[in-house]
């Protein structure tokens, strides 16, 4: 295949910089889960594609590849749910020149149930890891048809002794694989800017023939640590790690600038489109060639111990992030790491940004009637006793029954149960099909205009008065 140039990770917001007629995009990529639902049906649980989104990014004319953000490669448990066909769907569609995936893991097999972490993490660096992420690679590459690699990630944890150093890692794994490697640059850069091994030792480990495409984004400080957020535009350090790095990377296939929608009005469309014409620049510093790929391998396997091992890893962490006791053995490792505490951070914040979004007027008349603190000490409950769901509509749907079974601890907080009901009822008709008759005893538009105010409703005149919310 040919080099594909310089691209965008995919979203909405993005758009018109993919259809303008003096785009600098070559490439699209699209994160296929980002764009799907999470729906119950009699059958259990199953995903559900936004075949519209596909269809509108399958008709740009840049070339196509996919980068999965939640079916990571480096973990022992795997999703109950069925991904795979909507993955092969994906495939078909968008005919993407490879598939690629983080080397991390977001499930944890506790007390016979799986439980997701709530954030992508780290796996263990040691040689178990690389044989359980090389038979990832190996079954997803087999499922889906297609050369995969891995992203290089981040890691906020402090090293730790006896454990492999990140690039030799990240070599590991590639090599026995014999996977590609999407180089994030920006990831390398966090993890030395946090005390982990520096990108000039992570690259002298990477086998860089095996680079096939470039990350780079732009992040932020929080809590003492420098974070993968992507959130504006390349520092100026990472542009000339890749400008340095760019012309020995014989199968560079390309560039990719990432930035999320919520962070869009800090650089807005027009500093985007800077960072495009940057990267254009960078990537003029390699000659053009042939990108190749590896023919797809026969399986890998790996023991029982490894996966065992590993697991162990899993659970600890995780359990670390919830301050939860787990295996001594492991613990002492992760015992007062800074990084724990950072990955609790985020995974509430990424919890907290769910509800407000999804339960919006109910987290205002929550926040009104009970305060911050309230609020928090609230939610803090239902963290500590909920494992999260990287879906906002099913955190939401899990949040809203567990607030209805103690309204009674928050009858001062006026009208909360009609504001719960109208819009747990909205998200049960989408993630449950199931219809709903809400009543109200006041009018629901002056509740809503109070709310939108930031204010907790006054006494209303009562009314009596129905609102039937179907399924979709």
């Amino acid at each position: 295949m040919r080099d594909l140039g310089v691209g965008l990770v995919y979203w909405a917001a993005l758009d018109p910089l993919f259809r303008s007629d003096d785009s600098a995009v070559s490439v699209v990529e699209l994160e296929p889960q980002a764009f799907w639902e999470k729906v119950a049906d009699g059958a259990g649980w199953r995903y559900q594609a936004n075949d519209f989104l596909f269809d509108r990014v399958a008709s740009l004319p840049q070339a196509k590849l996919l980068h999965g953000v939640g079916h990571p490669l480096g973990g022992t448990v795997k999703d109950p749910i069925a991904h795979i066909p909507l993955l092969r769907d994906a495939v078909d569609r968008l005919d993407p020149a490879w598939v690629s995936e983080h080397l991390s893991f977001n499930r944890v097999q506790r007390r016979g149930q799986i439980q997701h972490a709530g954030f992508l993490l780290p796996p263990p660096q040691s040689p178990a890891a690389v044989r359980v992420a090389a038979q990832r690679i190996a079954e997803l590459r087999r499922a889906l048809d297609r050369p995969i690699a891995f992203e290089t990630g981040v890691n906020y944890l402090r090293p730790i002794n006896g454990a492999m150093t990140d690039g030799d890692f990240f070599g590991a794994v590639a090599e026995t694989a014999d996977s590609g490697i999407v180089l994030d640059l920006h990831n390398l850069w966090c993890n030395e800017r946090n005390g982990r091994q520096s990108v000039a030792e992570a690259l002298d480990c990477i086998p860089l023939d095996r680079v096939w495409e470039i990350h780079l984004a732009g992040g932020m400080e929080m809590s003492g640590f420098w974070l993968d957020a992507h959130s504006g535009a390349v520092p100026a350090e990472v542009m000339e790690i890749a400008a340095s790095v760019i012309p020995c990377l014989t199968n560079l296939g390309a560039v990719m600038f990432e930035v999320l929608p919520e962070h869009l009005a800090q650089i807005g469309l027009d500093g985007v489109q800077r960072q495009l014409e940057s990267l254009q620049q960078l990537w003029r510093l390699r000659l053009p060639r042939i990108v190749k790929v590896p023919a797809i391998p026969s399986l890998s396997s790996c023991t029982s111990a490894d996966f065992a091992e590993v697991a162990l890893w899993e659970t600890a962490l995780v359990d670390a992030i919830r301050a939860q006791p787990s295996s001594p053995l492991v613990s002492k490792a992760l015992q007062g790491d800074p990084g724990c505490a950072l990955l609790r951070e985020l995974v509430i914040d990424f919890r907290r940004a769910n509800l407000a979004r999804t339960l919006h007027y109910t987290m205002t008349a929550l926040l009104a009637g009970l305060g911050a603190q309230g609020t928090c000490a609230l939610l803090e409950s239902y963290f500590n006793t909920h494992a999260p769901d990287p879906f906002a509509a099913i955190e939401a749907d899990r949040f809203a029954g567990f607030l209805h079974r103690h309204l009674q601890r928050f009858a001062r907080v006026r009208y909360l149960d009609e504001i719960l009901a109208f819009e747990h009822a909205l998200i049960r008709a989408t993630v449950h099909r199931v219809s709903s008759e809400i009543a109200w005893s006041a009018d629901p538009t002056m509740l809503f205009e109070a709310l939108d105010a930031g204010l907790l409703p006054p006494p209303l005149p009562a009314v009596c008065s129905t609102m039937r919310i179907c399924a979709g």
